[in-house]
This record gives structure tokens, sequence and C-alpha cells, in this order.
């Protein structure tokens, strides 16, 4: 699993050059998506200002056609007497538009009738972007050059190459004209994607407007970007691949969260930290909300509130910890864990699969096991292998199939699945702290001097220490050496692993599992541990059957 981390609205971003749009208009029985039915749907998909394909088909409403509507559209009942259900209409349509963000003429009609029939349908709504050229138009196109944002009136004033006519494709052609003359007059403005789009005809609050100048000295680089007070705390902490695209967007009308907008006001000065890379960034990121704890960032992002289930000690029990300690006291750990609430379940499995397992096995004598040999296995179970608690998990299963318990069934599946996440989260941990030293390359993502290039980063015991780009060409050894002399610090901050830095680790091994990594230095040994004996295919494997009785 790897670390979460905040979305930036730059790596959201798309170039309206190559934002995908599928343009649709609907005709239907009426204006009211809970009592009325689509009779046709019409769609154009663009991009780049280029028609990609188009969609047209009718549809039977299974219902009569008041007169006034056919009068209107000239939609009849004979029209769609031959026609499909919305039940086929809409998945077809869905396919046609993919992932494309969806444009419509008062869309608030168009996309409500359609959602709405999903519902009915049962047909999973993909809830995609969506953009009102009504809305848009409203913005761009003031009442002193058009009487109205009727389709037809704006089709007429931008010269669009088709005529509105109420029929649903000729309709998503004029829309596609109209849609291509605002983007023209927003991109004079400045709207250069396609969530500049989307929010065009939003307006900024007086607070964005009154601090937008704070934004601009900031460079177009990645790095980390702090929010601070007039006594220099730190309010919010960010990361970008683009530090100028993110933080300008907190002083549009596309930086819409409550948190944020909260603190515009106490905003006093931005200080940036330029970094390498992403990597570096999103690092740097952490260590700060972990210091610093600004009341402004997600909860998530702090390392101190992970959860672990953890064996203690000699003498020690197996329970729930909020800061696991260092294993050099015997102790092990499993997790990190979504919340304290998954602790105690897992607690209630290791202990039922240890505990229980010779009663279960050992026929009518009862094998009492020693708190020596009971506390090894649970290490055992938390630390290397797998394979005693799965082998519970598979009889009780077959118990609850058996007994036609099929929901108990599932919940102990779904269990396991978590003791496997969670034990092999810990796994790739402790492989990467138990590393004095790691510096590995791979190709690089940012522009390096002479084209193209290689991103190096050290590790030690599981905490970054360094990073740098080198060209390609060049060899990286000599960079991979000034590196070694780098966050000698490292090793001592990391001791233990678990106590707030996983996170940091998980952005690592996230990194070290990509696609070109190079070994350049190690120290010690180091492999990555992608499958193991936590693999959570391991899961399948011991008990596929059964699984397959449980969703039987």
């Amino acid at each position: 699993m790897s670390a979460r981390r905040q979305l930036s609205f730059d790596d959201l971003g798309t170039p309206l050059a190559e934002a995908t749009l599928v343009v649709v208009d609907l005709e239907t029985t009426g204006t009211d998506p809970a009592a009325d039915a689509i009779t046709e749907i019409g769609a154009v998909k663009v991009r780049g200002g280029e028609v990609l394909g188009e969609f047209r088909t009718f549809v039977d409403p299974e219902r009569p056609i008041p007169a006034y509507i056919a009068a209107l559209t000239g939609i009849t009942d004979a029209s769609v007497a031959e026609a499909p259900s919305i039940r086929t209409v809409l998945p077809m349509f869905l396919d046609f538009a993919g992932d494309a963000a969806l444009v419509a003429h008062n869309a608030r009609f168009d996309i409500g009738f359609l959602s709405a029939q999903a519902a009915v349908c049962g047909v999973s709504w993909p809830r995609p972007r969506v953009l009102d050229t009504l809305a848009l138009a409203r913005t761009v196109f003031r009442r002193d050059e058009v009487r109205d944002h009727k389709l037809s009136t704006l089709a007429r004033h931008v010269g669009a190459s088709i005529t509105p006519d109420h029929r649903a494709l000729s309709d998503a052609r004029a829309t596609v004209d109209v849609l291509h003359a605002i983007i023209e007059r927003l991109g004079a403005a400045g709207a250069s994607t396609l969530e500049d789009l989307g929010t065009a005809h939003r307006r900024a609050t007086p607070a964005q407007l009154r601090k937008k100048h704070l934004a601009a000295d900031v460079p177009p680089v990645p790095g980390v970007y702090q929010f601070l007070d007039a006594q220099g705390g730190v309010l919010y902490v960010g990361t970008s691949r683009n530090l100028r695209s993110r933080v300008r967007t907190y002083f549009t009308a596309a930086e819409t969260r409550r948190k944020v907008l909260d603190i515009l006001p106490r905003l006093e000065s931005i200080r940036v930290i330029e970094c390498a890379t992403p990597t570096e960034a999103g690092i740097r990121e952490l260590r700060i909300i972990g210091r610093e704890k600004p009341p402004s960032n997600r909860h998530g992002l702090n390392p101190q509130t992970a959860h672990w289930l953890r064996l203690g000690p000699a003498g020690q029990g197996l329970r729930a910890a909020r800061l696991a300690k260092t294993e050099t006291d015997g102790s092990a750990q499993l997790g990190p864990l979504a919340s304290r609430h998954e602790a105690e379940p897992l607690r209630g499995l290791l202990t039922d699969a240890i505990l229980g397992r010779g009663a279960a096995f050992d026929g009518s004598s009862h094998r009492e096991v020693s708190s020596g040999g009971h506390r090894a296995r649970l290490r055992r179970a938390i630390l290397e292998d797998p394979s005693e608690v799965l082998d519970h998990v598979a009889a009780r299963l077959r118990s609850h199939v058996e007994a036609g318990r099929y929901e108990d069934a599932e919940k102990l599946r779904r269990l396991a699945h978590s003791y496997l996440t969670a034990a092999r989260r810990a796994s790739r941990l402790r492989a990467l702290a138990e590393v004095p030293l790691l510096i590995a390359a791979r190709p690089s993502t940012e522009p390096v001097i002479g084209g193209r290039g290689w991103e190096l980063i050290a590790v030690r015991h599981g905490r970054f220490s360094g990073t740098t780009l080198v060209p390609f060409g060049k060899d990286p050894l000599p960079f991979a050496r000034s590196l070694e002399m780098t966050g000698v610090g490292e090793a001592e901050l990391a001791a233990p692993l678990c106590q707030g830095y996983h996170q940091e680790a998980e952005i690592l091994l996230s990194w070290l599992e990509g696609d070109g990594v190079r070994t350049v230095l190690v120290e010690g040994t180091w492999q990555i541990p992608a499958r193991a004996r936590f693999d959570q295919e391991h899961l399948a494997r011991r008990f596929a059957r059964t699984a397959a009785g449980v969703q039987a």
C-alpha cells in the first residue's frame, strides 16, 4: 500500500488541448427526471478542436410521447417504436464517453436525466467532470452582445456550422461550436486547463483577490510550499511538481475547499523549498507536517496517527499501540493499520489461530501451549510466516460455509485479507529499515541538463538522506559517492522506523519498486520485498475453493 499524499491541482490539471470532451444533448418526454423518460441521445466527442466521434440513437421511453413534445422535436411514438430501451442505450453511451468530461447546454437537465436513469437501471454512474456551456456563456457573452443565452441565440452569435433544431445530435453539434467559441474567449483570459474551464463561471473570494500577489514570485520548480501567518506560524503545507502553477490556484475560483479558504485571511507570506525531484518534495512535506502540525493539513498525513498491533517484549501480550517501539527489545509489530478499530479484530484472529489450534486439531486431548511457545508462534505469524493463521482461517471458512453462514465466512475472509495486508506492509518496512545505506537510480521524470538522465536517491535505514540528478552518459558512481557522505544522521532519526516514519519509508519503497530502478551502492543486504510470504495472493491460493463457496 502506498503512502497517502495530498492531491495537487497541477497533478490533476489537464491542458485544454489534451482534454477529451463529450458534448451531449437529450430529447425527453418532459422536464422531470423522476417522472419522464429519454427519447433520443446525441453526443459528439472532441479533443483539441477535432471531432473524434459521434453517438446518436433513439430511445424507447416505454410510454406515449406527449403531443406538444412530438410537435417540438418531431419525435413521435412511431419514431421510437423499434428503438432500444435506456437499459441498453445507457451502457453504450457510457462506453462511448469513457473517462471524458461531459459537456451540455443547461447541464443540470441533461446530466440529471442520465444519472437518474442510471439509478433506475442499476448502472453505476461514473460521476464525470461536467461543464455547462449555459453557465459559461453567461460569463463570457454579456447581455450587450446577446439578448439571451439560449443555444439557438448563441449558435447564431458565434456562427455555428449547424442550426439547433431540438434534435439531439444537431443540438450537440451546435453546442460544440459554442463551446469552442467560449474556450477561445477564456483562453485569451488565461484559462489553459480543463479545471480552469470548469470554474470560469465562479468568482474568487475577496480574500483570494487581496492575497493573490503573494504567489507572484513563486518559481516553477518541484518543491514544498508553506503558508505562514504574521508570526511565521505554518498554516498549511503542500507539495507540487510546479510550485508556481500550484500556489496560484489557491487565489482563483478553482479553490473551493473550506479549510483552505478559512486560512487565507490569516495568510501573510509564502515560503517555498525548491527540491530536485517530486520524491524529495513529498518527503520533505511529510517531515514538515510531522514537525509543525499545521492546522489545515489533512489529519491522515500526520505520521504520529498510525496504529499498530504490537506483541510486546517477553511477558507482555498482543495489544494495539499508537507508536510502536523498536523491535530490538523483542517486540514485533503488525501494521500500520487504517484505524484502532482494525486492531482488535486482528488481535482476536491471531489469538484464536495460535491458542485455539491445539484444541481444534488435537482431538479429545487438549495440548496446552506454554507461554514461550505461544509467544514464538505469534512472532512467527507476525514477522515470518502466515501459514498457521491461514490454516486456521481455512478451517473456519469451511465450517461457516458448510453451516450456511455465508456472511460470517465473508467477514472472516476480509479479516484474513486485512491481516495479510498489515503483515506485508510491516515486512516491507522492516526490510528497508534493516539496510544501513542504499543508493539507487532510475530514469528521471524531471529535466536534466543535456536532456534526459538518472534520478539518484540515498536511503538510510528507511529514511531519505539525499538525492541528485545525473545526465545520461555520465558515470553515476561519483554522484553516488557524494550522496554517501550526506544524511549521516538519518540512522539515528530512523530508530525505531515504526515510530512516525512509515509514510516516508512507503514513498521510498514505491520509488524503489518503479520501472528501471538500479542499485548503485548498498551497505548490508537489500532486495525488494515484492511478494514474500505475506503476499495477498497467498490468501487466494490457500483457500480458493472455500472462498468460491462463500461467493456461491
